[in-house]
């Protein structure tokens, strides 16, 4: 239970990385207030994942700290955009198709956002190298399916029963037309210079993610979840999906290049080649 809170926590620091391009782009403005009360203590909250799992009362108290806090400003917001991001889409897909729920003891949420939580840091590391302030936003437009081009991909990708509406649902909640996306192209093109800086100094490297993790006792990767890899992969374009919360998974999709993110961190030499 102490391993799987860790990992739900260390989960708000990608979260907080979705939520200042939400912020960025007018789309979900960030709640001051309600941000420190979960970005003030996350770190030190973090800081002692060994100690942690050594059982340390100190270390277990601030964990216990910074989760609570969590809860009060996702009460505060209305919302649990102060603590989930795509991180969390990632394991709520895992879970909506019973991943592990057979498991004895069963596969726990924290587990899931933890791999969930560098699944993203790996791409954020790939998005944060792009310099979308030269993005093609015309080709971008061309290349954007319309609604029932959408849903049908949606359809086709989702057919766990129940999965599949509510999949539909929440993705059209957020699609914008072409005209819409050509207009949020040119702000992401207008604001790329801020956007990076500011969500470097959120994110952390997907491996220094993995180390924290390990020593807290955590599953660091989908081999220690029992996923393979292709399943691990597609839940990059699936968990986009599944909810109309604005993330870096929106993003690269509205830029075109999330395919081209994933198979880059999949491909000989890319992240989950090397790490599994």
């Amino acid at each position: 239970m102490t391993a799987s809170g860790y990992g739900d926590l260390l989960g708000k620091i990608p979260a907080g990385a979705d939520w200042i391009v939400a912020d960025e782009l007018g789309i979900e403005p960030i709640q001051e207030s309600v941000w420190k009360l979960v970005q003030g203590p996350l770190r030190h909250a973090l800081s002692r994942p060994a100690e942690l799992a050594g059982g340390d009362r100190e270390a277990l108290a601030d964990l216990a700290e910074g989760l609570i806090m969590s809860g009060l400003a996702m009460q505060a917001a209305s919302s649990s955009r102060p603590a989930s991001g795509a991180e969390h889409q990632f394991s709520h897909l895992w879970e909506m198709e019973g991943h592990g729920h057979d498991w004895k003891p069963p596969l726990s949420h924290g587990f899931k956002v933890g791999v969930g939580s560098v699944a993203m840091a790996a791409l954020y590391e790939r998005l944060l190298e792009r310099d979308l302030s030269n993005l093609d936003i015309d080709a971008a437009v061309a290349k954007w399916p319309s609604w029932e081009q959408t849903e049908a991909a949606v359809r086709a990708t989702h057919t766990t029963p129940g999965l599949d509406e509510a999949a539909v649902k929440e993705t059209q909640a957020k699609y914008i037309d072409a005209d819409q996306l050509r207009a949020r192209l040119e702000l992401v093109a207008e604001r790329w210079p801020t956007i990076k800086e500011r969500v470097s100094e959120q994110i952390l490297p997907p491996g220094e993610l993995r180390d924290m993790l390990k020593a807290a006792g955590c599953p660091t990767g989908p081999a220690d979840i029992k996923l393979d890899k292709q399943r691990f992969k597609d839940t990059y374009t699936r968990a986009q999906m599944i909810r109309r919360r604005y993330t870096a998974l929106d993003l690269a999709n509205e830029a075109g290049i999330l395919p081209e993110l994933v198979e880059e961190l999949f491909a000989p030499g890319g992240y989950w080649s090397q790490n599994d």
